[in-house]
């Protein structure tokens, strides 16, 4: 039927019930040092516990004692039962905690989880207030669910709305099919990644049915990320025609660190150019500031994007959707894995289409800020051009420590030592270098020595969050990726500005790496874990939204240089690990052997969520 503007929509959606149960350092720190390098300094928050009161006591209890003072003997079949019960809850008990130690780093780097959540049915006769999944009837008079995103509420959504309306959309997904299949009584939750929802009705034609308020032109995002002809001023205004299909990365997230945002990034715009979508960036809520700071323009779109309203975070088949740190496990779960791993392959060959979105999205995009495109060229040169002249290799070392701890079981609390890291270096070394599968007994010893210069000529690189790491024995003779940017320990602080009061620290540096509760109190004011729950993400000061840009520009500076090397040794717990495989390629990393993981017997892997 027709819907005109005088009559009410009936409608219906998903709504939580609330009687159903639910199981579930400062700037001014800033210092340019001796070697005209910058030192950023964080501030350090505190925990606090918590206690928790005693229960009441037991009420009185039936005495154990019989009659007359006797006691009772224990049957022997009693107590081997009582046997067998405690023997068999601690083997439970021992069990679980096993699997749980197993499997918890894959809990840790999850940024938004889902939760199983009840919902009830509500009718009612207008659109819903706030964003959400609604059931309403089509021009046929069919049953069909849709997104309704009122025009009051700006681009992007927060993430706990993206969040919300994919779980009411699954839920009015499986319901609307589980009625439609009524014969055999069966429909499955999760349809594959592809498949068309036949129950969906697009923002589109939704519109188009009056079932929606009409979306104007002008209502169309404003934090867009300005593509490469905005910027050269090529853009023809009204007169280009709106995108057909789009995907829009929204780079807010809780994740303090850069890599994350960096990965979800690129294998965004590698899905955006699989689907043959245009591809957007919004930076509107991003911690590290505006994407421009870091990077060049991304590419052109070539058309404009479409209003907000019809921007939406699932399903995956719509015409324009919006992908976040919210809805990686939509976007990247199950069914993307199901969709894009080669079932035909084993272990880490079956992620070789993973790879290439990502790298797909790597060559796109990482074209770094003019100023730190050309150190980065100048510092490779001086590095690596000694290295190939005189045929000798370099080896790119990425220690991660922090608050990122290993995979590997025995090293789940702490990190691996350093010299797992100069062991397999040293390896690759006498592999590609001396030679290891081609010495044999009769080989000349002129040979040997012809092989001498170029033992001098291999250089280990390294890069670090943890800048102790540089001054550790075991890394003596390395040399540092780069020194535009330098994370600095209190020691460094000290020599260069000068300890003005003995009684107060005044400084505090980076020792240990890479820490979030740092990164979200840089040039703010905080002393213990209580400032931290006060403090306002949606108004950093210019001040510690500049600590935070340097921090993000020294880490790319590091991926940048490093990915140059000719092999790469690293744990894949790491984020930035992971990044560097992709800068290698395929073939490099991961055919040849170039990429070397030290944390464990894991492979290489694309988003985890």
């Amino acid at each position: 039927m027709i819907i005109n503007a005088t009559k009410k929509v009936k409608t219906m959606h998903a709504r939580r019930n609330p009687n159903l149960s639910v199981s579930s350092a400062a700037y001014s720190q800033l210092s340019p040092s001796v070697t005209s390098a910058t030192f950023l300094s964080p501030t350090v928050a505190s925990r606090r516990g918590l206690l928790s009161p005693s229960p009441p006591p037991s009420p009185s209890l039936p005495s154990l004692v019989p009659r007359h003072g006797k006691k009772q003997p224990w049957s022997s079949h009693s107590r081997l039962v009582k046997r067998l019960l405690i023997g068999f809850c601690g083997v439970t008990i021992l069990a679980w905690l096993v699997v749980r130690q197993l499997y918890s780093h894959q809990s840790q780097t999850t940024d938004y989880d889902y939760e199983e959540e009840e919902y009830e049915m509500v009718g009612d006769s207008l659109l819903p207030q706030e964003p959400s999944a609604v059931v309403v009837s089509d021009i046929k008079g069919k049953p069909k669910w849709i997104v309704s995103i009122p025009a009051s509420y700006d681009f992007p959504l927060r993430p706990a709305q993206y969040r919300e309306i994919c779980s009411q959309s699954m839920e009015l997904s499986k319901q609307l099919r589980q009625d439609g299949h009524t014969s055999n009584g069966f429909a499955k939750r999760m349809l594959n990644y592809y498949s068309r929802d036949q129950y969906y009705l697009d923002v589109q034609e939704a519109e188009d049915q009056g079932l929606l308020p009409p979306s104007k032109n002008q209502e169309r995002p404003k934090g867009f990320v300005d593509d490469a002809s905005m910027v050269d001023g090529k853009v023809a205004g009204n007169s280009m025609k709106v995108c057909d299909r789009t995907l829009t990365y929204v780079m807010e997230t809780t994740d303090a660190g850069f890599g994350n945002s960096l990965l979800r990034l690129w294998m965004s715009y590698g899905l955006a150019l699989a689907e043959n979508r245009t591809f957007f960036i919004d930076d509107t809520r991003w911690p590290y500031g505006k994407y421009s700071t870091f990077f060049m323009p991304p590419p052109s779109a070539g058309c404009l994007p479409p209003p907000k309203q019809q921007i939406v975070p699932c399903p995956h088949n719509a015409r324009h959707i919006a992908v976040s740190a919210a809805t990686t496990q939509q976007t990247f779960g199950h069914a993307f894995t199901d969709e894009y791993e080669d079932p035909t392959k084993m272990e880490v060959q079956r992620q070789h289409n993973i790879f290439a979105l990502l790298r797909a999205g790597y060559d796109a995009l990482f074209k770094l800020r003019p100023d730190d495109s050309k150190y980065v060229t100048e510092r490779t040169e001086s590095l690596y051009a000694p290295i190939i002249k005189n045929g000798g290799i370099s080896i790119g070392i990425h220690v991660r420590r922090g608050d990122k701890h290993p995979f590997e079981y025995q090293y789940q609390k702490d990190y691996i030592p350093l010299d797992r890291y100069v062991d397999t270096a040293r390896d690759i070394f006498i592999e590609r270098i001396e030679g290891g599968k081609s010495k044999k007994k009769n080989k000349p010893r002129s040979l040997e020595t012809k092989l001498t210069p170029r033992h001098t000529s291999s250089k280990i690189i390294l890069a670090s969050d943890d800048p102790e790491v540089y001054e550790a024995a075991e890394m003596g003779s390395s040399l540092r990726a780069q020194d535009r940017i330098v994370l600095a320990t209190k020691a460094t602080l000290e020599a260069a500005q000068g300890h003005k009061n003995p009684w107060i620290d005044e400084i505090s540096g980076w020792e240990g790496g890479f820490y979030k509760d740092v990164f979200w109190s840089l040039g703010r004011p905080v002393g213990n874990a209580e400032d931290m729950t006060k403090l306002d993400n949606d108004k950093v000061p210019e001040d510690a939204m500049r600590l935070r840009e340097l921090v993000g520009r020294a880490y790319l500076l590091d991926l940048a240089v490093l990915g140059e090397a000719d092999t790469i040794v690293c744990t894949v717990s790491s984020i930035g690990c992971r990044i560097l495989a992709v800068m290698l390629g395929w073939e490099s990393a991961i055919q040849n052997g170039n990429w070397k993981n030290v944390d464990g017997d894991f492979d290489w892997r694309g988003i985890t969520w």
